[in-house]
């Protein structure tokens, strides 16, 4: 099947799906080589991820049980308390499944900007909720 650019458009997309294959075989390879210690704790890094994940996006839906009080108090250091407990559960429990601290600048690059999107998506959560509840 010829392509609208030519002869070269083929060959190039030709030799772009054998790289990408070539490559394929490179990270399978290398994962085999894993040793299977490492292979678990890779397992357990991303399960314990997307636990936490299924945490923090749940836990500030909880907030409609008790929204139409902190809308009612129509303070904003109610509404920045009940984020901040959000958070604060997020972070313990990112804590609880971490076992360790970060290991390198990376790891801790990565936390800080895990929670700051945690933080970010429970705001936004709190204020559609907030918007519902009539405030």
């Amino acid at each position: 099947m010829e392509t609208r650019g030519g002869i070269l458009s083929g060959v190039a997309e030709r030799m772009l799906a054998w790289v990408g294959f070539a490559l394929l075989l490179v990270i399978g390879f290398a994962i085999y080589n894993i040793p299977a210690a490492t292979k678990q704790a890779i397992w357990d890094g991303i399960w314990k991820t997307i636990f936490w994940l299924v945490i923090v996006a749940a836990l500030p839906w909880s907030g409609r049980l008790f929204i139409k009080r902190v809308v009612e108090v129509g303070e904003n250091w109610a509404g920045l308390a009940m984020i901040a407990a959000f958070v604060l559960v997020e972070l313990l429990v990112g804590w609880f499944l971490l076992t360790s601290w970060p290991g390198s600048g990376w790891g801790w690059l990565a936390l800080i900007a895990a929670v700051a999107v945690a933080g970010t998506y429970t705001y936004l959560v709190s204020e559609y909720l907030a918007e519902m509840a009539g405030g």
